[in-house]
């Protein structure tokens, strides 16, 4: 069972943006479905259209490259950000040690590649012990320019868990590096002030990171982690000049010094307006084998508050590329049936790994006397949400399907046919719902819950369907619009002051899981394990079982593939047995970019086009 409680530390997880498709629509259940059908029907058409087939003709150099958005990303520091559309902005200005390929298709993306490193790690006998070469011409673009270090791969790895703005993702390394635990339980006692977060830094270590010389670093793990290249891969892990010492982590001043070691750079960032990047004189073609780098510039302009209007500037060529928003669901039916080669739908094949939405459930929301916190109502919530009509409005089977347990097809830990709460067609059980309130002790309309949403792209139509689905299972419904679309994260979801205060009850988030394949941890890890809840916590929920804990633990220290599996297992079903979460639909994404933009392979992980591959014709 869950408990919920209220810790000093962070966890860890990453958010998907959530974008969806806005449909034109007075009357939702008539005109979306409408649309939604013709997608069913040409359900095989999207097959080319997300293959990235615009890369016909030979690549150009020039140009500006223009993408058009409503929000904004979460922060720009690497410590912080944890949102797909923040790693679309990363893959712009920062490397890591590895990264994934910019390849269009899904196998191709599931395994990590060289990035600053020269080559895989070479790794000790008992699998603990890397040790990562660097290439010595990678440069920060600093005046004068100066190589990316060993030194500054350590720096990036001891200000993780600083006081000020963390990692929404400790739980990856205090479990796996030596003495990364130990050095972050010091460092939360720290003053969160640019003054003592320094010092602390200068004064510590961690055991298990180590510069043997400039050009090479060495991690020692506290077990052998098969995934440990995934997590390096993360943004997280970059590495930090020495200047971002003399800004308080994730703050405006940091975000208007960013010094950049990837192909562009930052030159102006207004918040909620704009971000313009400019080629980073210091960068090498020579040494950076994933990002070519063809555009000069890319201008990133934000706050259109319609995904119609969106779509309509890149279907007119006045912009190249959505940003975080997606194809209207109006639109996509017809794109899709006449097999429109800007359209990209992705991850490439079969491949719907994104959890969207899944319903977090405030467990500690003082709200009708705790009543989040009983089992049964939670449990009602399980049978009371329309999981086709949510995915009806998303656009159809092409893009959307519902599911029925809270990990995603294709990751570790999903359990073939598994549905603990199962409805007719998946469009929910009003009476069953209505009968497990009155098990909990409350008659229809007596629990009122605040549900948060998003009222960009399609959000506002998936709140009000959801309503409608809720109150038809005995809840009461008051929708709180939220705007823009990142403070859903940064303002409710991960901010405990919000949740304990019972600023929200219920709300419709994404994930995305960190990496592919090998993934067991990437998706019961940072919704689940509840023991350093906090500070931009990914348990949304302030969900804390002691038995999930325990499956997390046997998982990273199993022997074999298949016992880690069969512990992930075993964790997600004491999630949906506990009632964590309700989890409604999976998804792939689908974009749009202009006639003159080519090249525009999908990434699973920035869910949206690889930015720094793209090049343009005509410019």
């Amino acid at each position: 069972m869950s408990t919920p409680r209220v810790m000093a530390r962070t966890t860890f997880g990453r958010v998907f943006a959530d974008r969806g498709w806005r449909g034109r629509v007075a009357t939702l259940a008539v005109a979306v479905t409408s649309s939604s059908l013709l997608l069913a029907a040409c359900g095989g058409s999207n097959s080319a259209s997300s293959s990235g087939s615009s890369s016909q003709g030979t690549p150009v150099k020039g140009g500006t490259l223009k993408l058009v958005g409503n929000g904004d990303v979460d922060f720009i520091d690497t410590t912080s950000a944890y949102y797909d559309v923040s790693y679309t902005l990363e893959r712009a200005f920062t490397r890591q040690l590895y990264t994934y390929a910019s390849v269009p298709n899904f196998q191709g993306q599931i395994n990590p590649v060289p990035d600053l490193a020269t080559a895989t790690p070479t790794i000790s006998a008992n699998n603990t012990v890397y040790t990562i070469h660097l290439r010595p011409d990678a440069m920060w673009g600093t005046t004068p320019p100066r190589p990316v270090t060993a030194q500054d791969e350590v720096l990036g790895m001891k200000r993780l868990c600083n006081p000020a703005s963390p990692t929404g993702a400790p739980g990856y390394f205090e479990a796996t590096i030596v003495g990364m635990k130990a050095y972050c339980d010091g460092f939360a006692k720290v003053k969160p002030d640019v003054v003592s977060i320094k010092s602390y830094m200068d004064g510590n270590d961690i055991a298990g990171v180590k510069a043997l010389d400039a050009g090479t670093v060495q991690f020692t793990l506290t077990q052998p982690a098969s995934d440990f290249l995934n997590i390096l891969a993360l943004p997280f892990s970059s590495p930090v000049p020495v200047e971002y010492l003399n800004y308080l982590p994730g703050s405006p001043d940091q975000a208007t010094h960013t010094i950049s070691d990837g192909p562009y750079a930052i030159t102006t960032y207004v918040p909620t307006r704009s971000i313009s990047l400019a080629r980073n004189p210091a960068w090498k073609a020579s040494n950076d084998p994933i990002r070519k780098a063809y555009v000069d510039r890319i201008q990133i302009t934000e706050g259109i508050p319609s995904a119609t209007s969106a779509q309509q500037q890149i279907e007119a060529g006045t912009q190249d590329m959505d940003w975080d928003q997606n194809v209207p669901t109006a639109d996509l039916a017809a794109l899709s049936a006449r097999h429109d080669p800007n359209l990209v739908i992705g991850p490439y094949g079969d491949n719907f790994i994104t959890i969207n939405p899944l319903i977090a459930i405030n467990q500690q929301s003082p709200s009708n006397a705790g009543a989040l916190g009983k089992l049964a109502v939670r449990q009602a919530l399980e049978y009371a949400f329309n999981k086709y009509a949510d995915s009806q409005v998303y656009g159809g089977a092409v893009v959307s399907k519902p599911l029925d347990q809270a990990v995603p097809p294709g990751s570790v830990g999903n359990v073939s046919g598994y549905d603990p709460y199962p409805t007719p067609g998946g469009k929910g059980d009003p009476a069953k719902a209505k009968a497990l309130l009155k098990q909990a002790g409350y008659s229809p309309g007596q629990i009122t819950l605040k549900l948060i949403y998003r009222t960009n792209t399609v959000h506002p139509q998936i709140a009000q369907t959801d309503q409608a689905a809720l109150q038809a299972a005995g809840f009461n419904v008051q929708l709180v619009p939220v705007n823009p679309a990142n403070t859903l994260y940064t303002k409710y979801l991960e901010n405990p002051t919000a949740s304990q205060a019972g600023s929200w009850d219920i709300a419709e988030p994404g994930w995305v899981p960190d990496w592919l394949g090998n993934n067991g941890r990437s998706v019961i890890e940072p919704l689940f394990d509840g023991r350093t809840y906090g500070a931009n916590t990914q348990d949304w929920g302030d969900y804390n079982s002691q038995a999930v804990n325990s499956d997390i633990d046997r998982a990273l220290s199993a022997s074999s593939t298949s016992d880690a599996t069969k512990a992930w297992q075993a964790a997600a079903k004491q999630v949906m047995a506990d009632a964590a979460a309700v989890p409604v639909g999976s998804q792939k994404t689908a974009i749009y970019h202009s006639t003159r933009t080519h090249n525009c392979v999908f990434n699973f992980f920035t869910q949206n086009c690889d930015i720094t591959n793209v090049w343009l014709s005509g410019h």
